[in-house]
């Protein structure tokens, strides 16, 4: 019997990804995945639509906020969360007010460099989808601003770009907590990528369950790094593409081959807690 198989961490349109609910669940069987759970960002509104497609797949509930820890940007992925916990939707509905006027404020700047786009454009570039730097960038792509999409990013809208805006963060001690009491465990993203290993230690005191060991801009060296500090800290390991549909292969959904165990065991922590 082959290994099955789970992704941890993907992206629809209705945050910074390219493909619908539907298209996401049904590359995901495509691959042969056992199990996946769309993450997008600052949404949940993606989850009732792929459970709809979902026969032979787990379609896990989940959602990746935004925190930060003193000057660095700390993502939490959380799972297994009752979409319904007013508490936690409310939030979530206003970070993605946030996240307009942050496009708003990207937008003014934009202008301020010369280039003649209108917020209008990047909602349309949006559609129903959480407002993101993606969809600015998709606009200065479509208005013929910047001949690729990495060029967006690497003259106007990437950190420390002229026209870069900072998110609006969740205390992490605050995001734990709403994850937690809808009935959630929470996660940190890509460690690797925030590159504070400091930050691991104050997460998991005020709350973290579990650290992703395996995400595709982690090299074999840091995997093994983050599951042994996982270990170390009795902390739950998780993983994922962080797929966002773009056609880009270092980032294809399933690359990262997490077994189906990693999901067991997240399920046997959450029967323990709530016993």
């Amino acid at each position: 019997m082959s290994e099955r198989l789970i992704d941890l961490h993907v992206h629809t349109r209705h945050s910074d990804g390219s493909c619908s609910p539907e298209e996401t669940v049904q590359h995901a069987r495509q691959l042969g995945l056992s199990a996946l759970s769309i993450t997008d960002h600052d949404s949940l509104s993606a989850i009732d639509e792929a459970r709809q497609y979902a026969e032979g797949i787990e379609v896990i509930t989940g959602v990746e906020l935004s925190c930060h820890y003193q000057d660095a940007d700390i993502h939490l992925l959380a799972y297994f969360i009752d979409p319904a916990y007013a508490p936690l939707a409310d939030k979530v509905k206003f970070y993605q007010l946030e996240r307009l006027k942050r496009g708003i404020l990207i937008v003014e700047k934009l202008n301020e460099l010369g280039i003649d786009l209108k917020i209008e454009t990047v909602q349309r570039m949006a559609k129903d989808a959480t407002l993101g730097r993606v969809h600015v960038a998709d606009a200065l792509l479509k208005e013929e601003y910047v001949h690729t999409f990495d060029e967006a990013f690497s003259r106007y809208l990437g950190y420390h770009a002229p026209a870069y805006v900072p998110k609006t963060h969740f205390d992490p001690a605050e995001a734990i907590e709403l994850v937690h009491q809808a009935g959630g465990i929470s996660v940190m993203a890509h460690p690797g990528s925030t590159r504070r290993d400091d930050a691991i230690a104050f997460m998991k005191g005020v709350g973290m369950d579990g650290l992703e060991v395996y995400h595709s801009k982690h090299t074999p060296a840091q995997v093994r790094h983050y599951k042994e500090i996982a270990a170390r800290n009795s902390l739950l390991i998780s993983g994922g593409s962080d797929w966002h549909g773009r056609n880009d292969p270092r980032s294809e959904m399933g690359n990262q081959r997490v077994p189906y165990g990693v999901l067991a065991r997240m399920k046997d922590y959450i029967q323990a807690r709530n016993k």
